[in-house]
Formats: structure tokens, sequence, C-alpha cells
């Protein structure tokens, strides 16, 4: 019987038919779900699954029912009958359920339910429920991740987009030899990208170019494709109505409303989570019955999840799946048709031009009747209309950076605008018609760095989100006082210096506000003012030294205690968590820090002196996750295991120690006591600069670390060894996937006694010519997949179990030999290093983002973000003059070594360069 398929240069649909064989003969899968979203290939996978059990001996039958939409489970109970040639005429459900089930439950039988759209009950139908014992199995296919659920399947496989290169064949397959043409070739590759690797838009735009030889017709399908229109043939009836179908079936017009939203961000883009639920649930209002933001964001969380179990949006491409979410190009073309003024379906109509490039605004006719506007990332300078939008709610200009002008009468004629968006623009001062915006709820000017001043706001009554962060205002905006709905305010990391706290603080519909960074940081005073504000439940502040004194009155207590969302000062990496405290140049902790520190998820210790042990730390750390100790030189243990308790960082996840050039352990004291739980949920580590460090954890140390998932060290110089030891427990590391080692001169080996990590998935292994034996053996190579670079010098030196396992393991290593590709390589490992520390809120550059406030603003000022950019296209131009430098100075034997040494041996250089990195993560 054939159980595999050769995994070499397989595609992702073959890929896919892999992994649901291999679960068909796994015993702990009885129950197999196949989802994705409408026309991506579910029934063609199964149907070739279907085949292939054909003349094997694995079941005794094999039986197929196409279920479709309108469950009907008399349907279901006849196909499976006529798949068992058993007469079920003239039978009413309840007989032929017990028929079936009398049938079944002697064969072993594989059931394939093709295009399940709600859950049933199986014993219903009269399906035995498939076992271990039976041996029986049933595959389901979907659209709906909740169908999986409902029907209780073991294992869910999700059929993913074809590549550029598998939809190309298919698209070629489909038009024949035509797209072969030098000159409709160009073309219809960017026809071919338009259908977004899903096969049914593949064939059916292949199907319609088909023997078209003009290129007037392939350039006319291709402008069709991009504005989302179904002008190419059998588009709207085999391609939008089917995906439709998906939409239709969303459970109500609110939720329907929030995944048309998602049209009006850019083309290709990963939107920000946080940034879209905000949308939803504060400045749109689609969600309703809720009292405070934080509950209508958490609905709207509810909501995202709905709409992602539909298939109808997807994990971002880039970054964390917690943080970001994708839109498939046709359902966002669907999105766009749906809503389209001249679509005849019902409901609000939107104008989307995100993204085009426009240098000028759509015309004006183009603004009538529609209720979205959606101009983000374009390049429009000048706004010099002023259109007529009588039903106009929402308009997004931001992200039009080079935008400078709006006409004076531009917003005269939007009576109905709620939501104005001109964050990251140029503009320099807003028209005085924004004032006639008496339903203006939402107002986003976040980084409009080159806006000093916005006229008196106090006639915008309805105002509840007022966004100033990182802009360039110099004072504070007056008539704020009469904003009585005003539910958020950010004025993080402006110019501002006097701040009003105590008119801000009577602002009596409050709810979150954002002063970081700004030159006005409250007093301890202000501070206790604040705490009478019982509908405050986020806050983002600098607090200055004053509040030492009143840090650990009981009212500050339980007042912070209250608040859902909170960071606490700043340092230059951005925020890991919602409740996040940075301590910074701090000699002595201030007392009742512990009252911080307690309720905080996330804390960054940053260049505080007198800090010599974390276990030696006045504050409470037992519900801390992420935790960042940089640049603190008095540090020389993290736990000192004679000093804490037994639950110390007991939900910590992810730790960072760097720059800390005292450190001598990690852990201290021995062996952790005997059913302690310290460290139990820690899975990611990342340890750079540490330079007395010669090793990292002892033996008896590593069973506390069964959850790790991820070990980076960089650049410790002293390390001989990263496990200190010879007796490990058995299954070392369980979960460690990815090991990565950059510039440890001193390191020996990984640890003296011979094991193997069985789930490595990725191993980087950076000037380390010392280690000649790595965690391989000829036994387990077969079981995991590993990438490994080095130099080649250093590869051919590594000492092997035999030639055999040298042999297998040459197909996973990587040279890295020239000196430029060992700068350019290092400086990935650095900059790698420097996105991991800050990725839990990553920020890639083709995301849609949010705007400032709490835990949302990603640059840490206006300055870096230029110096950061700079800084880091000087490097890679350094890199390749240094090593013609490094070359011609060899060549001469001249004595000038100056330069030669300050491209490649500084030490201030590489301080410099890693302070970069952390600004552009």
């Amino acid at each position: 019987m054939q159980t595999s398929l050769p995994r070499v240069q397989q595609s992702t649909s073959e890929e896919t038919m892999e992994e649901i064989w291999q679960c068909l003969h796994d015993e702990e899968n009885s129950l197999v779900g196949v989802y994705g979203m409408g026309g991506i290939g579910k029934t063609t996978l199964m149907k070739a699954i279907n085949n292939r059990f054909i003349g094997t001996n694995d079941f005794n039958v094999v039986i197929w029912v196409t279920v479709s939409k309108d469950l009907n489970l008399g349907l279901i109970q006849d196909q499976i009958g006529n798949a068992l040639n058993m007469d079920m005429k003239f039978h009413i459900n309840e007989e032929k359920r017990n028929r079936l089930f009398d049938r079944l439950k002697n064969v072993r039988y594989l059931l394939i339910l093709d295009d399940l759209w709600e859950a049933f009950s199986l014993d219903k139908v009269g399906i035995p429920k498939p076992d271990k014992q039976n041996r029986c199995k049933i595959t389901i296919t979907t659209r709906f991740i909740n169908v999986c659920n409902e029907m209780e399947v073991d294992k869910q496989i999700r059929v993913r987009t074809l590549t550029p290169e598998e939809a190309w064949n298919l698209f070629r397959e489909r038009c024949g030899d035509v797209i072969m043409s030098s000159e409709i070739r160009p073309v219809a590759e960017k026809v071919a990208e338009e259908c977004s690797g899903l096969p049914l838009a593949i064939k059916t735009v292949g199907r319609a170019m088909h023997g078209k030889y003009k290129k007037e017709v392939w350039e006319n399908a291709l402008r069709a494709l991009k504005g989302s229109s179904p002008e190419v043939p059998g588009m709207e009836r085999q391609v939008f109505l089917p995906l439709k179908l998906s939409y239709d079936c969303l459970e109500n017009d609110k939720i329907k409303s929030c995944f048309l939203y998602c049209s009006l961000f850019p083309e290709d883009n990963d939107i920000y989570i946080d940034k879209l639920v905000r949308c939803w649930a504060v400045e749109e209002g689609f969600i309703e019955n809720v009292n405070n933001l934080q509950e209508a964001s958490n609905k709207g969380h509810d909501i995202l999840e709905r709409i992602k179990d539909a298939c109808l949006l997807e994990e971002g491409s880039e970054g964390d799946p917690d943080e970001f979410v994708g839109m498939h190009d046709l359902l966002r073309d669907l999105a766009i048709w749906i809503t389209s003024p001249s679509s005849s379906i019902e409901g609000s109509k939107f104008l989307v031009k995100a993204g085009e490039g426009l240098v000028q605004p759509p015309e004006e006719n183009m603004w009538r009747g529609v209720v979205r506007i959606s101009l983000i990332r374009n390049k429009i300078e000048h706004l010099e209309i002023s259109p007529a939008c009588p039903n106009l709610i929402s308009l997004f200009l931001n992200e039009n950076y080079q935008l400078r002008t709006i006409h004076s009468n531009f917003f005269e004629l939007m009576p109905k605008l709620q939501i104005l968006d001109l964050s990251y623009t140029g503009i320099e001062s807003l028209p005085m018609s924004l004032l006639q915006l008496v339903n203006l709820r939402v107002l986003i000017l976040s980084f409009c760095q080159d806006l000093v001043e916005v006229p008196p706001l106090g006639k915008l009554k309805e105002l509840q989100i007022l966004d100033l962060s990182e802009s360039g205002l110099e004072n504070f905006p007056q008539g704020i006082e009469s904003l009585v709905k005003l539910k958020r305010l950010d004025i993080s990391e402006t110019s501002l210096t006097a701040i009003p706290y105590t008119m801000i603080f009577g602002l009596p519909s409050l709810e979150e506000l954002g002063t970081m960074g700004t030159n006005g940081p409250m007093d301890g005073a202000t501070f206790i003012e604040a705490a009478s504000m019982t509908r405050l439940r986020s806050l983002s502040i600098s607090v200055s030294n004053i509040l030492n004194g009143f840090i650990a009155h009981d009212m500050f207590h339980q007042w912070f205690s209250g608040l859902t969302s909170f960071r606490v000062n700043e340092t230059y990496l951005p925020p890991l968590s919602n409740k996040q405290i940075s301590i910074c140049e701090c000699d002595k902790f201030p007392c009742g820090i512990e009252g911080l520190t307690k309720h905080a998820f996330s804390l960054d210790l940053y260049n505080s002196k007198g800090l010599t042990s974390l276990s030696k730390f006045q504050g409470d750390l037992k519900s801390l996750r992420h935790l960042r100790v940089n640049h603190c030189s008095g540090v020389e243990c993290f736990i000192d295991w004679r000093e804490v308790g037994d639950d110390a960082f007991q939900c910590l996840q992810f730790l960072v120690l760097g720059d800390l050039p005292n450190l001598e352990k990690v852990f201290d004291g021995g062996a952790p006591p005997p059913l302690n739980t310290s460290l139990q949920n820690l899975r990611r580590i990342f340890v750079f600069k540490c330079e007395r460090l010669s090793s990292l954890f002892s033996s008896s140390m590593v069973e506390q670390l069964h959850q790790l998932e991820e070990l980076t060290i960089s650049e410790c110089f002293q390390m001989k060894e990263i496990v200190e030891g010879d007796e490990l427990p058995h299954n070392s590391f369980p979960k460690l996937s990815i090991l990565e080692l950059d510039h440890l001169p001193e390191l020996e080996s990984i640890c003296s006694q011979r094991f193997t990590f069985i789930s490595l998935e990725e191993m980087k292994v950076i000037s380390c010519p010392k280690l000649k034996k790595l965690p391989l053996f000829r036994s387990s190579i077969h079981e995991i997949k590993v990438k490994i670079e080095g130099k080649r010098e250093w590869w051919e030196g590594l000492e092997w179990e035999d030639e055999n396992a040298r042999s297998l393991c040459s197909t996973i290593y990587k040279e890295a030999s020239s000196e430029i590709e060992e700068i350019l390589l290092n400086n990935t490992m650095r900059t790698s290093l420097s996105s991991k520390i800050s990725r839990d809120i990553p920020m890639p550059t083709n995301c849609s983002h949010g705007n400032g406030g709490s835990g949302a603003r990603i640059l840490s000022g206006r300055f870096s973000c230029y110096v950061a950019v700079v800084s880091h296209m000087a490097f890679y131009f350094c890199a390749y003059v240094g090593c013609v430098w490094n070359f011609i100075w060899k060549l001469l034997a001249f004595g000038l070594s100056t330069a030669q040494c300050i491209i490649f041996d500084s030490e201030r250089f590489l301080e410099w360069k890693r302070g970069c990195e952390v600004e552009i993560s």
C-alpha cells in the first residue's frame, strides 16, 4: 500500500493532499476537517484522495457524499445507501437511520462529506462514530472553521492558495498557447497575478481569455480585474456569486458590515487588528449594546474570529498572527463589488481608491452618494475641491504623505461626516470648514508632523475620539473642555509642555488617555487626581521622579488595579503587551514600585545600575509574561534560587537579557527546589552582549525549560557551552524549534552529553569557529528539517557520528564564505535579533496600522524614524565599501588601518548600529 508521496519539490496542493493522506492513516485522527475559502480547491483535493484509495485495501468502502448549502439529512442517507447498494426508497428517515447504522457498524468505511455548511449529528443520520476500535474515518470539507469545531474533528487542515508558479502553470493550461506570445505574455502574467492563487478564479479567467490574441483585450481584462469589476466573462456568475455565499452566511448585517469595511484598506496589506477592531467598535459604531470601549473591543475581537472562521479573513502574511489579519485579493474584490455604486446589491456604497498611486483626488461626481471613501496611501498633494457628499459618513485620507493643503470649503458639504482620518499626511493647517462637521465623532491627526496648531474644537460636540499623537502640535487645542462626549484623547509624543491635566480629568466620558513622551509629565498631585477618574480604563503616561512618594498610596493601588490597559514610561523598544511598565536610568527603585509591577504583564528594565539580580527586585513579578533587561551594568545573575519562591516568574514567556557586561550566571544557587513552577512557561529566550557568561544553563536547570521553543545567543564572547553539566534530563528541550548562535568565538559545545533536539527546525551558526559537534545524529536527521548556515572551513571541520551523517546533513547546509557575505549575514543576524526582541508587536512595512494610542504606536519619535532608515542604508553601504577598503589596504600594505578599524572593529560603531536596528524594529 502506498502511504506517502515524495516531499521534494511538491506543489502546495500535493503537500496538502499528503497531509490529509497521512492523517487518514493516523489512528489518532478519526474525523478530519479540511477547510478553506470558496473556490480554493477543497473538492478537487478530496476527489484525488478518493481516487487514490481506489484499488487499496485500506477501507472496505469509500463513500462520497455531496452535502451543499441546504442541509438535508434524508439526501445524505440516500447517497450513503446508494454507495452501499442499499435500496432506501419508501423509507422514512428514522428507518433509513437504523438500516444504515446496522450496515456501517460492520464495515470499515471512509466517508467523505463534501461542502458541509453546517454541523449535524452523525447519529441522526445513522453513521457510527469513527474511532480507534472500528478504524473508520470521516473527512469533511467546509468553508467554516466553526463547522469543524462543532463536528468535533480531531484534525483541522487548511487549504492554501497556489504559489505564483503553480498559479501561472494552471492559468497557462486554461489559456493555451496564446499567452506564449511575446506581446501577450507580460500582460497575461499580470492578469494571472490578479487571480491571487485562487484556482476557481484562475480557471474562470483562463477560460475567458482562451484564444484571445489581441493585446488590447488582455489589457482591458487587466483593467477590469484591477478595478474589482466583473467585466471578464464568467467572473460574476462563476467567481463572485459563489464567494458571496460565504458572505451571505454571516450571521447579521453588523458582521457583514465589518467584513465589507476591510476592503477600505489597501490591497495586499496586512491590517493591524487593534486598529481594525477599534474602527469597528468605536469609530464606526458597528458594535452595539456595550457599556464602554473595552467591552466594545472585546466584542469586536469576537466578530473578527467569526469572519475568520468563515474563511473570509486570514492570518496576516507577516508578523504575529495575533496582531495582524489579511484579506485575500479576490475577497476584497468581492467586497468592493458588493459596495460599488454601480452594484444592484442593496446596502451602503463605498468609493475605494486605496493604494492606487493617485496624484489627484477622484472627480467630484464620484463622491456623491457614497457612504465611505478610502483614499488611503496615495500621492495626493492638494485637495482643491469642494465635493457635495450628503451621505458621506467616513473619509480616509491617511498616508497621503505629500498632502499639504485642503481647500477652505472642502468640508462644507459633508453634513453627515462622522469619521475623518488625516494621519500620516503633510498638512500644515486645517480649514475652518472643519468646524461645520457637527456630527463628527472621530478625528485622527496622528503623525501630522507639520501640523503645529488646530482650530478651536469646542463646536464639535459629538467628538468621541481625538488622536493628535506624534503631530507637530505646540499648543494644547482650545475648546476641548466642551467635548463632554470625548472618550479617547491621545497627545503622546508631541511637543506640548503645558498640559491642562486638571481640565482633562474633568472630561466626564474619558476612558482612554495617552500623554506618553510629552514634555509635560504628571506630578504626584496630578496623578492622585487622575485616580478619581472612575471611567478611565486605559492610560499611557510618562511620570516624573516626584511620583516616588505617591505610588505607595492606597488610592493609587486601588485605581491602578482597575485599568485594563496601561503603559508607564517608555524605552526605545515597542511595547510587548497592553500592561507594560518601563523603568529607565534608575539607581534605586522607589518605594511602592510593587504596586506597579504586580499588575503588569510586561516589564522593561533599562540602564538601571542599581539592579544586581532580578530575584532581589522589590516588585511582585508572578504575573509577568515579558521581561527585557538591557544595559543594566550591575546585574550579576538573573535568578538566585536561594532568594526566590517556588513560583517566581511562573507566567514568564519571553525573556531578553542584553548588554549586561557583568552577568556571570543566568541562574545561580544550584538546582531549583522540587516542585518548583518557576519559568515553566518560558518559550523564548534572547541573550546578547553578555560578555562574562561562560554557559547559559546548568543541566539541572534544563528540566524547567520544557516549553522553550526559541533560543538565540549573540556576542557572548566568553561562552564555552550552552548547557553546563553531564547529566541531562530525559527528552531535554522537547519543543525547541529555533536555535541561533551568533559570534560566540569560544563556544566549544552545546552540551558535553550526547543528545538531540527532537523538534528542531532551524539552526543558524555564525562565527562560532570552535564549535565542532552539533546535536544532530543519523537516527534523527531524517525526522527534522534543519537549516544550518556557516563558513565552509567551519563546516568541514565539524566532527560527525560517521560519514553517512555528514552526507545526510550536507543538504541542509548553506555556505557563507566571502567577506561581504559574512558582514551582511552578521548584520542580518543582528537585525533579526533586534526585530525578534520586539516582534510581539511587529510592524511590517506593508501593513495598515494603528494610529498612536496605548500600545499602538510603533516609532518612538519622529526623528528616530529618519535616522533609523538612513543608518540602515548607511550600514549596507559601509559593508560593501568596507570590504573594498580592506582589500586595498591589504594589497598596498599601507599604514592606514584606521579606516579598516572603524568599519570592522569599532565597538562604538557596532553599538551605534545596534541602536539603529532597535529603532528600525
